[in-house]
C-alpha cells in the first residue's frame, strides 16, 4: 500500500514539474534591440514569431535562419529569460555608392548593368560574392581569364557604406594554334573556316574571334558537327577536345580529335499525318526530290518548316512534326519518316505591340492583312513581319506567338526596336576623266512617327546643281492610299557643251492596291525647262534655245510576286510605267518604261538576282521631248560609267537617247569580316542608250553595248551607311567617260 502511495506521489510531482516547466517556457514578451532602419513588425513577420509561443532551441535556430535569409542583417542573437525573448540584431548597411577602380576596357555603366547591388540597396556579403562572379564572367567572355575583382567597403556615417570593386583586368588570352586530328575528308582550313574562334593572321588583325573563351570552343564543336551532318556524315563525333595554356605565354592551343565516320545519302522519305485536310502524298512528292541525295541535317529542318507552313495554310499552326531517322548501315542510307500530329485550328486574339517609343501603333498594325478574331495563318504573319521590316523604321522586328490558356486563341506580340529614320547624306564620287562630285541631303522616313516621308536633297558639281523636295503620305486619311507631292529644280551647265539648262518642276502621284500583290499609281507632273546657249554655241546648240513646258500624265503598275518585300530571296517584281506628254505645254511624247527583277536562292548562303529595265520615248504631231527628258545611263544605273556621259555624242555634248536598256546580274558574297555589318555583291552590268529624232541631224546614234563587272560594298558604319562601288568596264566606246570608283556616305540622326 505504501509502495503504491509513493509511486503515485512521484508521478504527481513529475506531472506538476512538467506543467510548471512548460509555463516557464512560454514567450510572454518580445524585445528587439539594434533596429535603426527596419521596423519592429518587419522582424516579427520575417521571423514568424509572436507572444504565446513556446520557446525552444529549435525555435531560436529557426528564427535566426529566417532572419538571416532576408539578408537585412549581418548579426543576429536571441536571449530568452523569464518569458521575455530578446532579439539582438545588427542591420546590414545601405550602399551609398558603387565604385569601380582599375577598369579600363569596360565602362562603369556596363559593369553596373551586370551586378545586382546598386546605390541605396542593402549590402549583403552573399550578393557581393554573386556580383563578383558576374563581373569575372564578363571579363572572361572577353578573353581576360586572369582578371580579378576584389570588393571592399568604405564606412560612412548613419550605417552607410561605399562599395568598391578593385579590378585587375589582366591581358587578353588568345588562341595561338588550333590543331585537328582525325579529319581526312575535310582539311584543317575548311573546318577552321566554320569555327567562330580564329587564329591571328595578317588579314584578321582587327578580329576579336581569336580570344579564348571556353563557351565559344563548345560552340565551335557544335558548328563543326553541324558542318559534317550537312555533308552526309551522320556518325561524326568528337573523341576529345583539349585546351592547353602555353607555358610562359599568355596563349592557348586547342586540340580537337574527331571521328568522321562514313558518308550517307537520303533513303526513303515518308510522311504520316492525322490531318484530315492535309494530303500527305502532296507533301511526300515535294520532299521526294531529296531521295538519293547526300544526307543533310539542314534538309530535315527545312522540310519540317515546309510541312508546318503547309499545315498553317489550312489554319493549323500548333502541330508537332517529329522526324524518325532510320540509319541503314548496309547501303549507307538514312530513311526519314515525318510524323505529323494534328493540332487545333487557332484564331488571333490580340495583336500587342511593344517597343515603339516613337512610331504610332497604327503604322505597324496596317502591315497586317488580317485582324483580331481572324484565323491564324503563319504565312500572313511572316509576310506582315517582312512588311514591317521593309518600312526601315526599326532595327529589329520579332513576332512571338502566345497561346491563351484554355482557348483556341493566341496573342501575337510584336516587339520592335526603333532606329534612326532621319538621315543627312553626303555623297562623293570620282571619275578618271571628270573629277569629283558632291551631293547632300536631309530626309525623314517616319515623320512624327506616322510613317510619312519628307525629303530635301541637293547635288552640287561643276556641271550640275539639283534641288528636290518631296513629301509622301503612305496612308492618306487612314486608307491604303499613298499621296506624293514633289518640287524640284535642276540647273545644268556641262563644261563640254556650250549651253546651260534650268528646269523647275512639280508633281503629284496617288497610289492604291489592286490586290495583295498588285498596285497602281497615277501621276501628273508639270515642268518648265529653259535652255540658254553660250556665245560660242554650235548651230545645233543654238537651235536648242528657248523654253519648253511639259504637261505629263501617267501611271505605274507594279506586280509583286517576291517572297518578301524585305531582302527577297525568291520571286519577281514587274513594273510598267507610261507617261503621255501633250496635255498642254510645248512637248508631245509617249514614254514607256518596263522593269523586271527576279530573285533566286542559290544554295544556303547566296541569293542571285537579275534586274532588267528598258525604255522608249517617241514624239508625235511634230513635237518631241525636251533635251533634259532624254534617257541617260551611268552612275548606279550602269556602274563603271559616269552618269549622263554614255551614248550618242554631238560635238562635245552627250545627248542621251530615246531608247535604253539595262541588265544587272548580281549575287551576294561574304567577306571574312564578321565584326562589321558589311553586305557585298558581285555584279555584271550590261546596257545601252541610243536613238535620236530628226532634231539632231546625222550623228552616230546607233545601238552600242556597254558592260562592266565589279564589286559593290554597303557598310552600315557608326557614322551611317557607306556605299562603295569598284567597277571595271570591259565593253565601252572611246567617247564614254569611265568612273571606276565611287562612294557615298550617309549620316543617320
Amino acid at each position: 500500500m505504501m509502495t503504491m502511495f509513493f509511486k503515485s506521489l512521484l508521478l504527481y510531482l513529475m506531472l506538476c514539474g512538467y506543467v510548471f516547466a512548460t509555463d516557464d517556457n512560454i514567450v510572454t514578451d518580445i524585445n528587439i534591440e539594434g533596429l535603426k532602419r527596419i521596423s519592429y513588425d518587419t522582424v516579427i513577420t520575417y521571423g514568424q514569431i509572436n507572444s504565446g509561443m513556446e520557446y525552444s532551441d529549435s525555435l531560436a535556430n529557426d528564427t535566426i535562419k529566417k532572419l538571416y535569409d532576408t539578408q537585412l542583417f549581418s548579426d543576429i542573437s536571441l536571449i530568452y529569460l523569464d518569458g521575455v525573448l530578446t532579439i539582438n540584431v545588427k542591420e546590414n548597411p545601405t550602399i551609398n555608392l558603387v565604385l569601380f577602380e582599375g577598369n579600363k576596357t569596360k565602362k562603369d555603366e556596363d559593369l553596373i548593368a551586370e551586378i545586382k547591388l546598386s546605390e541605396r540597396s542593402v549590402f549583403s556579403r552573399s550578393k557581393v560574392k554573386e556580383d563578383v562572379k558576374r563581373l569575372l564572367e564578363l571579363y572572361q567572355r572577353s578573353g581576360r581569364l586572369s582578371a580579378t575583382v576584389d570588393p571592399s567597403v568604405e564606412l560612412l556615417d548613419n550605417n552607410r557604406i561605399n562599395l568598391i570593386y578593385k579590378i585587375d583586368e589582366a591581358s587578353v588570352i588568345k588562341v595561338s594554334k588550333i590543331n585537328i586530328v582525325g579529319n581526312k575528308v575535310f582539311t584543317d582550313k575548311e573546318l577552321k573556316s566554320v569555327m567562330s574562334t580564329k587564329i591571328p593572321s595578317i588579314f584578321k588583325f582587327w578580329a576579336s574571334g581569336n580570344q579564348y573563351d571556353p563557351d565559344r570552343i563548345e560552340y565551335d564543336k557544335q558548328l563543326i558537327t553541324k558542318f559534317y551532318n550537312e555533308n552526309g556524315y551522320v556518325n561524326f563525333k568528337f573523341t576529345s577536345s583539349i585546351s592547353q595554356l602555353v607555358k610562359d605565354k599568355n596563349k592557348f592551343e586547342i586540340l580537337f580529335s574527331v571521328y568522321e565516320g562514313e558518308m550517307y545519302n537520303f533513303g526513303e522519305i515518308r510522311v504520316t499525318t492525322k490531318f484530315a485536310k492535309l494530303n500527305k502524298d502532296i507533301i511526300e512528292n515535294s520532299l521526294s526530290s531529296n531521295e538519293g541525295k547526300l544526307f543533310n541535317s539542314e534538309v530535315i529542318k527545312s522540310s519540317i518548316e515546309q510541312i508546318k507552313n503547309s499545315a498553317a495554310s489550312y489554319g493549323f499552326t500548333f502541330v508537332d512534326v517529329i522526324p524518325d531517322i532510320v540509319q541503314n548501315d548496309d547501303d549507307k542510307t538514312v530513311d526519314i519518316i515525318f510524323n505529323i500530329n494534328e493540332g487545333p485550328k487557332v484564331y488571333v486574339n490580340r495583336i500587342n505591340i511593344f517597343g515603339n517609343t516613337r512610331t504610332v501603333d497604327k503604322v505597324i498594325r496596317r502591315s497586317f492583312a488580317f485582324s483580331e478574331g481572324d484565323p491564324y495563318n503563319k504565312f500572313s504573319v511572316n509576310y506582315a513581319k517582312d512588311k514591317i521590316s521593309s518600312l526601315n523604321f526599326f532595327e529589329s522586328v520579332e513576332i512571338n506567338e502566345e497561346r491563351v490558356d484554355d482557348t483556341d486563341k493566341l496573342n501575337l506580340n510584336v516587339n520592335v526596336t526603333e532606329r534612326s529614320t532621319g538621315s543627312a547624306t553626303l555623297g562623293a564620287g570620282y571619275g578618271d576623266q571628270n573629277g569629283s562630285t558632291l551631293s547632300a541631303g536631309i530626309s525623314e522616313r517616319n515623320f512624327l512617327g506616322k510613317g510619312q516621308k519628307v525629303k530635301l536633297s541637293a547635288s552640287f558639281a561643276s556641271t550640275q546643281t539639283l534641288y528636290d523636295i518631296s513629301i509622301t503620305e503612305p496612308f492618306f486619311r487612314n486608307k491604303n492610299l499613298s499621296v506624293t507631292t514633289d518640287l524640284y529644280s535642276r540647273y545644268s551647265d556641262p563644261t563640254n557643251v556650250n549651253y546651260e539648262t534650268e528646269t523647275l518642276g512639280t508633281g503629284l502621284a496617288v497610289g492604291f492596291p489592286l490586290s495583295n500583290d498588285n498596285r497602281i499609281s497615277a501621276q501628273y507632273s508639270l515642268l518648265t525647262t529653259k535652255t540658254k546657249p553660250d556665245s560660242n554655241a554650235t548651230a545645233y546648240e543654238t537651235l536648242l534655245a528657248g523654253t519648253d513646258t511639259v504637261s505629263r500624265f501617267g501611271y505605274v503598275l507594279t506586280l509583286d510576286k517576291r517572297n518578301s518585300p524585305y531582302k527577297p530571296t525568291s520571286g519577281s517584281i514587274f513594273t510598267i510605267e507610261q507617261n503621255l506628254a501633250g496635255l498642254g505645254g510645248t512637248s508631245n511624247y509617249l514614254q514607256n518604261k518596263l522593269s523586271y527583277k527576279v530573285y533566286k536562292k542559290v544554295g544556303n548562303t547566296f541569293t542571285g538576282s537579275i534586274k532588267s529595265e528598258l525604255g522608249s520615248m517617241n514624239g508625235y504631231n511634230g513635237k518631241y521631248a525636251s533635251v533634259d527628258e532624254m534617257f541617260d545611263l551611268g552612275g548606279k544605273k550602269l556602274r563603271g560609267f559616269k552618269f549622263g556621259k554614255v551614248g550618242p555624242l554631238l560635238d562635245t555634248s552627250y545627248t542621251g537617247g530615246n531608247y535604253y536598256y539595262l541588265i544587272i546580274t548580281e549575287t551576294n558574297f561574304d567577306l571574312p569580316i564578321d565584326e562589321y555589318d558589311i553586305s557585298s555583291s558581285l555584279f555584271l552590268d550590261v546596257g545601252s542608250v541610243w536613238g535620236l529624232d530628226d532634231r539632231y541631224g546625222s550623228i552616230d546614234d546607233s545601238h552600242k553595248v556597254r558592260a562592266s563587272i565589279g564589286i559593290n560594298l554597303n557598310w552600315d558604319s557608326v557614322i551611317g551607311p557607306i556605299n562603295f562601288i569598284l567597277a571595271e568596264p570591259f565593253m565601252s566606246e572611246p567617247n564614254d567617260v569611265i568612273d571606276k570608283f565611287s562612294f557615298d556616305v550617309g549620316y543617320n540622326f
